[in-house]
């Protein structure tokens, strides 16, 4: 009786408990973006037929995209610590674009509409949805910083200093907590950096990151130098870095092309990382509904598999990516082979 009162409190995770980097899930890309008008698209197609067909596609709110089963999204982040940068005259004078603060958008003027016109509304519509579903699978938000000048009948952005990235940091935690999130400090634990972390200890259990946020900065380059500058195994900072295998902070990277990278996502994800990865871009594989691109990506191991149509929009095709059996996440094929993609909640 001894013996068996010991095996049946045996905690779960010694007898190999999913871990985080062993679940797949799939999300949106620009996650925020509204398509512009078919007014608009036809002046577009004057100048770039290309820009004409990519920006045709419109999101819900992120709440509504949780409610649909996607646990992971894309925002483009401007700064805009004066407020007004992005508004116009005809703007009420309360807008959210009159305020200082995060802005979130695709390109000032030209593609412009957002879902949520803010940083904090689309955390507060995260938020708003995981307090309502307290034991939801863990979420990924990728941030893209966007300083860059693509249209110059546009504002000049704002440039992403250490200042700025820190002021995205606080716009974070003034609306979740800390204990609401997954940070790298979180997954280092003891180990001396984020890379031994998750190569030789593993990702923490996936029941222990339930209801919990993760952030990933998309950027890489200069920004991410930035970022990571004073704490290069990202020691106090809120969101994962895209970086090489071989550095401290290597524990979770981008990846965006699953045909071409396909071997070195897998070896990759196999080695104990995580990777995003695109299914499809600009819309072309949804025009001409070829899901090749997007089963290289589910077979892959990418964690994050990233998408423009999450459901079929019939004017276009019959193309949508998601898990088989449309469930909310499945069992790693490459991560976790032993589980043989079975479906978790």
């Amino acid at each position: 009786m001894k013996i068996f009162l010991f095996l049946l409190f045996v905690p779960f995770s010694i007898q190999g408990e999913v871990l985080l980097n062993q679940i797949q899930i799939v999300g949106t890309h620009n996650s925020y973006h509204v398509a512009p008008t078919s007014a608009q698209m036809n002046f577009l197609g004057m100048f770039s037929k290309e820009a004409a067909t990519a920006w045709d596609y419109t999101r819900k709110s992120l709440d509504k995209q949780l409610d649909n089963d996607l646990r992971h999204f894309e925002l483009d982040v401007y700064a805009d610590p004066e407020g007004g940068l992005f508004s116009s005259s005809s703007d009420p004078i309360d807008s959210p674009l009159r305020k200082p603060g995060m802005k979130v958008l695709h390109v000032p003027k030209l593609d412009a509409k957002s879902i949520h016109l803010t940083f904090k509304s689309a955390l507060d519509s995260v938020k708003k949805w995981s307090d309502e579903n307290t034991n939801h699978l863990p979420v990924m938000i990728l941030v893209e910083l966007k300083d860059r000048a693509e249209n110059p009948l546009a504002p000049k952005p704002v440039k992403f200093d250490r200042k700025q990235m820190e002021a995205i940091e606080a716009e974070i935690l003034a609306v979740l907590k800390i204990g609401r999130l997954i940070t790298p400090d979180f997954v280092r634990g003891e180990a001396a950096t984020l890379r031994d972390a998750v190569t030789k200890n593993g990702w923490p259990a996936l029941e222990k990151c339930r209801g919990k946020i993760m952030f990933c900065l998309d950027n890489e380059g200069a920004h991410r130098d930035t970022y990571l500058k004073g704490n290069l195994t990202l020691e106090k900072r809120l969101l994962f870095a895209s970086v090489g295998a071989t550095e401290p902070a290597a524990a979770w990277m981008k990846r965006n092309d699953p045909v071409q990278g396909f071997e070195e996502i897998q070896k990759l994800v196999k080695a104990g990382f995580m990777v995003r990865t695109r299914a499809d871009a600009n819309t072309v594989e949804a025009r001409s509904n070829d899901s090749s691109r997007s089963l290289k990506a589910l077979a892959s191991g990418a964690q994050f598999v990233s998408t423009d149509f999450p459901d079929k929009v019939p004017r276009i095709s019959d193309y949508e990516v998601r898990l088989p059996g449309r469930v909310v996440a499945r069992a790693n094929l490459v991560s976790a082979p032993e589980l043989k993609g079975k479906a978790i909640k």
